[in-house]
């Protein structure tokens, strides 16, 4: 009798089992489109057998051993680096690509103005004292200072879009790190009892992928159940179950950097090391390309002003004046292309072209000032057109550069992702398979109770 109740015991153990590998099938099929989930597995085992009938053992049915998560631990240690690689290179060049302030095929820019600046005095060397010819020379010198201001404003305007565009990813990052933290603690409650929550490591990993995009974040295993999430140098964003925070603090320029706040800790820090990810290839493109940019811009205002001006202070106007400057610039290179301007002093008559006073026919001043555009300057020791060419052919490259960089971390990173799809993803039909067969075997296991049932029937009958 005992061994009747036995075999009902354990046909009850394996249906359970058969239902568990049937719900964990369904489960996969509901989630087939869910983002970062993983297919999981249920492992089943033979019961260790107890009881024995002359001395050899008799099994006890199947049991549930494990659920566990299909997921390719080589693939996933390299997906955080290839997610944060891919967003620094495709922000970079997002970044770099918006702007076209520099932009040599465009008309209306720097060289334009350059070109009608010099064209302008040299028309004038042909009658320095026709007004219409010195007023016309006079708007070119406007225009070109105001060509510099615009060219700069434009450069500086994409530098503070990525401070503005800094603000709102801090925040994700802050939030995206809080929810690792608190699924950290879920996560080693859920463990306590020696099972896997695999659904909460599922949005753990959702949200690993996430900062990985953000800061090149990177997740390390502990002893225990939880992660924690290091950014470059070591610097940790998220440790057990408490998450630092990222804010940001203006500098000199006028610009953000990042700072740090400990797990913990009262006061912010500011991060030494670089960021990855889409953090780190907008402050890349800030500070690299746009900022090298606007630095070359302010030298070539500061170099062009210098030359135009020691010819046109040592020139005489149609009044006799001298003296003057034609632009006004700052005392250093450091923001000339922001603030570089015609002199208020020199109108019409005070255009020095002559090389001597009282000499309104002298066009000697005009034609030294033209040929400032042949002359080397001092800071690249190029002419200003050869100035102007090298300085939109490095921010050319550095653009067609990012975007190289960007198309082939792209590719690394979908390859990966495509690759974990492969291991971890869902397939429906396979699923649908299993699902059959824990019918079937859930069906076969039925037909022992019922035998059982029956023999245990005919066993109560006697008497």
């Amino acid at each position: 009798m005992a061994d009747l109740l036995s075999i009902l015991a354990n046909a009850g153990t394996s249906l359970a089992a058969q239902q568990a590998l049937q719900a964990t099938a369904g489960h996969n099929i509901e989630n087939a489109n869910t983002p970062g989930y993983a297919r999981q597995r249920v492992t089943l085992e033979a019961v260790a057998p107890a009881d024995t009938v002359n001395g050899q053992y008799i099994g006890r049915g199947a049991t549930v051993g494990a659920i566990t998560q299909a997921r390719d631990r080589f693939l996933e240690a390299q997906i955080p680096a290839a997610l944060g690689q891919a967003a620094a290179s495709s922000a970079e060049s997002d970044v770099l690509s918006s702007v076209d302030a520099l932009d040599p095929t465009a008309s209306g820019g720097i060289g334009d103005a350059l070109s009608s600046f010099y064209s302008a005095f040299q028309a004038l060397t042909q009658d320095p004292s026709d007004t219409s010819l010195r007023t016309a020379a006079l708007g070119a010198a406007s225009g070109l200072a105001t060509s510099f201001q615009r060219t700069r404003s434009s450069l500086e305007a994409a530098r503070t879009g990525v401070d503005q565009q800094l603000v709102g990813l801090v925040s994700q990052v802050n939030s995206e790190a809080a929810q690792v933290a608190d699924l950290n603690a879920q996560i080693n409650a859920a463990s306590a009892s020696g099972a896997t929550p695999n659904d909460l490591l599922d949005l753990r990993q959702k949200h690993l992928d996430t900062l990985a995009q953000l800061v090149g974040a990177t997740p390390v295993a502990t002893n225990g159940t939880d992660v924690q999430v290091m950014l470059a140098g070591g610097v940790a964003l998220v440790s057990g179950d408490q998450a630092a925070t990222l804010s940001t603090a203006p500098r000199a320029d006028g610009h953000l950097d990042l700072a740090i706040t400990p797990a913990g800790a009262a006061s912010s820090q500011p991060i030494a090391t670089s960021i990855g990810g889409q953090v780190g290839g907008a402050l890349a493109a800030r500070d690299g390309a746009l900022a090298d940019a606007v630095s070359g811009l302010d030298h070539l205002a500061f170099d062009v002003a210098g030359a135009v001006n020691a010819v046109h202070s040592a020139s005489y106007g149609l009044d006799g004046s001298t003296g003057l400057d034609l632009f006004q610039v700052g005392a250093t290179f450091d923001g000339a292309a922001g603030s570089i301007a015609v002199n208020g002093a020199v109108g019409v008559a005070q255009l020095a072209t002559a090389g001597a006073a009282g000499a309104s026919g002298d066009a000697s001043g005009a034609q030294a000032l033209v040929a400032t555009q042949d002359a080397a300057l001092p800071t690249s020791g190029a002419t200003v057109q050869g100035t102007l060419a090298s300085l939109t052919s490095a921010f050319g490259a550095a653009t067609s550069r990012a975007q190289a960089l960007s198309d082939n971390d792209g590719a690394m990173a979908d390859n990966l992702t495509n690759l974990r799809e492969s291991a971890s993803g869902v397939s429906i039909d396979d699923e649908l398979i299993t699902m059959q067969a824990a019918q079937r075997g859930y069906e076969a296991i039925t037909q022992v109770i019922q035998v059982a049932d029956s023999m245990l029937d005919t066993l109560l009958k006697l008497r």
